[in-house]
């Protein structure tokens, strides 16, 4: 089935979206234009279905007349307004790209039952794709819980192009549904395996969904039919009809909990001010019937006698309003309690299933489990490099070390004539964790190849594994695409493959942020009430917060009662999270996460004073062209008046004038060339040299030893402040102790605004799952992070003391101290050689 058997679009894209030329006729794909689009954008009204209008006659002859920019200017405008409106894909960890030879992006999308039983449901892909990219061998196909709904081929190098899927009646149901892309892309000119990384077909998020209506069934049980925004995050206004105090501030953070766990998959976007208007998002109104008053529609909720949900049907332009209320202060927390408890997980087998993996499978200690269960096929392969990817949960306080190793057992095989240098690469969170060859020109096939995956590769939270098989083969030289080599099978993936995992050490690292974007530890520490600090409340700062609270709670998998404060000292055993700008923080906040206070000001005293201009910038996010290009999040994009016009480094200490650069001596100045030419002939062989070599080995070793005897018996040191990457717009920093009580963890940027549009390029999932080690610097204008590991992390207990747990953990710590490690070792054999002469003294019989 073609991809526009009965839907046909022809657009155009200029610097704005915008049309080209005339209407083209009919075809089964088409372009949108040419040429560099600065926002790619249309208004959701009208109907993708319409008749083309019947070609104009034939002009007269006469001389040529000039365009009219009016009517061209209103004919784009009814263009535009051809496009409905789609329930858009959540944003995921995977992102929007599809790449390599082979890959699949599958999403979960909620309906009602209204929505699901709808006429004329269709599935839209709008898409970009890599100029490498042959379209005559490339093809992306679309399916809907398991059923092929279409394919086309990829052609989209110079603009976007957007293409439909008619839905067969009763394929979409109430709840979870399964939407799946899988993209078979081949090379125009190159068939090494090396050139496979340059093919990629980018979907653009703004425009790609299912065409359904509006929920207009929507209701308490089914608030995760809320449709995501356009770079897939569920915008979230909590309105305010005057200014909050801390208490009431308080509960709203928590209702804006309980929406993000409801919303399960959709990430938040919050902010404070008047109610949101269009058809995604929801508009939340928290607080006592006195303080809730004058809201439009509110009265419809009727008398408030007790703990209180409600949702206001959509009123104009405005987005539903989901009401949360109560007598009292109690009553408003029991009610967000249940807010967070409810939700419908009904839909179809296959979009639950995808719901389930989008999160990530959680495991467990000793857990053995197929790759089946985690979404992977059987698949026979007849490209260059193979890619098959999963992703994993492991457990928030989960000990990454090197004292186990995860055995992968793969199953499948490779056939005849594949290079010496064929091989399978298998890499965890992106680094390469084994490599093994493929080494029988005969090919082989085989059951439990078994691999070993080091412990020290994994982390808390998610983890990605990508499975590469590497198969060049001789005929790829002359990259004949119709040769019958060509579509031979080269190698076999069965999804039996099995993982093995070991028995896992259970405690946290401090400090440590991936087990914070895993599981919020130390957040959820029980009998530790956890304070959000916010100097200056702020609405950019109470919306950064409330994103940040918000993506914990989805991580934590519950609401977390956090006490909303504006002080910063906190009481002793307290764990802090401060949200602030730098020029409002207490330098002792600052040095409690190992910064320096000084150097913050001098690196972002050039942007303390900028602010985010209004516009689709930072928290509402931009997409162009270029960013589809470059794979960049949506949300993700600073506006050019926040960017550092210098960088600011670190200014170094004054220091006298330098004295002149000696020169190399001239070679016809050589005072005694003879005796250079007898060194360079006698070499480093000579007794003196050799001495001399070895004085300073000896040297050099013994303080190495001092140092590893420092460390072993704890000797205190000096702490070293973090360097500050000077290009980062936000810096997450956590500082060490040895008891989940008593920590802090400081977000921070150069001022409010940019606070606000750093955490909402922070909290994408592609972000997010990134986060690890002492302190991780953001720049919020492509989402990239610079990390840095501690370097020295403390091991604390998260579970009730038992043997085994306390032998993983200490072979752990052995692992992670390896000097330590070594002076154990030392003094065992020194105790063990001292008792041995004590006993052998007494053996024997002395001579003489």
């Amino acid at each position: 089935m073609r991809a526009l058997a009965r839907v046909r679009i022809a657009l155009g894209i200029g610097l704005a979206l915008g049309c080209a030329g005339p209407v083209a006729e009919p075809r089964a794909q088409s372009f949108l234009g040419a040429g560099p689009a600065e926002r790619l954008t249309v208004p959701p009204a009208g109907d993708a279905l319409r008749v083309s209008p019947p070609p104009p006659s034939r002009p007269e002859p006469g001389p040529p007349q000039r365009p009219d920019p009016g009517a061209e200017a209103a004919r784009r405008l009814s263009v535009q307004a051809t496009i409905a409106a789609a329930r858009r894909f959540p944003a995921g960890t995977r992102g929007y790209r599809l790449a390599g030879e082979e890959d699949a992006l599958q999403f979960p999308v909620f309906l009602t039952e209204a929505q699901a039983r709808g006429p004329s449901a269709r599935l839209r892909v709008s898409y970009l794709s890599a100029i490498s990219v042959a379209p005559e061998n490339s093809e992306l196909t679309a399916l809907v819980n398991g059923t092929k709904v279409g394919w086309t081929r990829i052609q989209a190098p110079g603009a976007v192009k957007v293409v439909e899927f008619a839905l067969p009646e009763g394929l979409l149901k109430g709840g979870y549904n399964a939407v799946h892309f899988t993209a078979s892309q081949r090379h125009r000119v190159d068939c090494s395996p090396e050139a496979t990384y340059e093919l990629w077909t980018q979907i653009d998020s703004s425009r790609s969904g299912l065409v359904v209506a509006p929920a207009s069934d929507l209701d308490l049980k089914s608030l995760a039919a809320l449709e995501p925004d356009e770079s897939g995050a569920l915008p979230v206004g909590v309105v305010l009809t005057e200014k909050p105090s801390l208490e009431r501030l308080e509960r709203m953070i928590g209702a804006v909990q309980a929406v993000a766990l409801v919303g399960r998959l959709a990430r938040p976007a919050v902010t404070f001010g008047p109610p949101i208007a269009g058809r995604t998002g929801v508009n939340l109104l928290v607080g006592t019937p006195a303080e809730i008053r004058g809201v439009e529609g509110v009265e419809e909720i009727g008398p408030v006698t007790g703990p209180k949900l409600a949702l206001l049907a959509p009123r104009g332009n405005r987005a539903p309003v989901l009401v949360v209320t109560g007598t009292n202060d109690a009553e408003i927390r029991q009610a967000i309690a249940t807010l967070a408890a409810t939700g419908d997980a009904a839909g179809t087998l296959d979009g639950a299933r995808t719901a389930s993996l989008t999160r990530g499978f959680s495991i467990s200690s000793g857990e053995s489990l197929t790759l089946d269960r985690l979404g992977v096929a059987t698949r026979e392969f007849n490209g260059r490099l193979l890619r098959v990817g999963f992703e994993i949960r492991f457990p928030a306080d989960f000990v990454p070390a090197d004292y186990g190793k995860v055995m992968l057992h793969l199953a499948g095989g490779y056939a005849a004539g594949l290079d010496p240098s064929a091989q399978i690469v298998v890499d965890v969170n992106g680094r390469n964790a084994a490599s093994v060859p493929l080494p029988y020109t005969r090919g082989e096939v085989f059951e439990d190849n078994a691999i070993p995956l080091p412990l020290s590769l994994w982390r808390p939270g998610l983890n990605r594994v990508e499975i590469s098989a590497h198969l060049p083969m001789a005929a790829d030289r002359a990259c004949d695409m119709l040769a019958p080599s060509a579509r031979q099978a080269r190698f076999l993936f069965l999804d039996r493959t099995r993982l093995d995992i070991p028995a896992l050490a259970r405690a946290t690292r401090s400090p440590d942020l991936a087990a914070i974007k895993a599981g919020a530890v130390p957040f959820v520490a029980e009998g530790v009430r956890p304070r959000l600090v916010l100097p200056t409340p702020d609405r950019d700062s109470a919306d950064a917060a409330a994103m940040l609270a918000a993506r914990l709670a989805i991580a934590a998998k519950r609401v977390i009662d956090f006490e909303v404060t504006s002080d910063e000292r906190a009481p002793d055993g307290a764990v802090s999270l401060v949200v602030a700008p730098a020029r409002a923080l207490n330098p002792l906040t600052i040095e409690a996460v190992g910064l320096d206070p000084e150097q913050i000001r001098r690196i972002w005293e050039g942007r303390a004073e900028t602010v985010a201009a209004p516009g689709p910038f930072g928290t509402e996010g931009v997409l162009t062209l270029d960013r589809l290009r470059r794979n960049l999040p949506m949300r993700c994009a600073l506006p050019p008046a926040t960017m550092p016009l210098r960088v600011a480094a670190v200014a170094p200490a004054p220091a006298p004038a330098p004295a002149p650069a000696p020169q190399a001596p001239r070679a016809d100045a050589d005072p005694d060339p003879l005796a250079r030419w007898g060194e360079n002939l006698r070499g480093t062989g000579s007794i003196p040299a050799v001495l001399g070599t070895a004085w300073v080995d000896l040297t050099r070793r013994a303080a190495q030893a001092r140092e590893t005897v420092q460390g072993f018996l704890r000797w205190p040191v000096e702490a070293e402040t973090v360097p500050v990457n000077p290009r980062a717009s936000l810096v997450l920093a956590e500082g060490s102790g040895e008891k989940l009580g008593g920590r802090t963890v400081l977000v921070t940027a150069p001022n409010a605004s940019m606070l606000k549009a750093s955490v909402s390029c922070l909290v994408d999932p592609v972000v997010w799952t990134r986060l690890v080690g002492r302190a991780a610097f953001l720049d919020a204008s492509d989402g990239s992070l610079s990390i840095v590991e501690p370097e020295r992390v403390e091991l604390v207990e998260t579970q009730p003391w038992a043997l085994a747990n306390f032998r993983l953990v200490s072979a752990a710590w052995l692992s992670l101290n390896p000097a330590s490690y070594v002076g154990m070792t030392l003094l065992m054999a020194l105790c063990l050689g001292l008792a041995t002469t004590s006993l052998v003294r007494q053996l024997g019989r002395k001579n003489g």
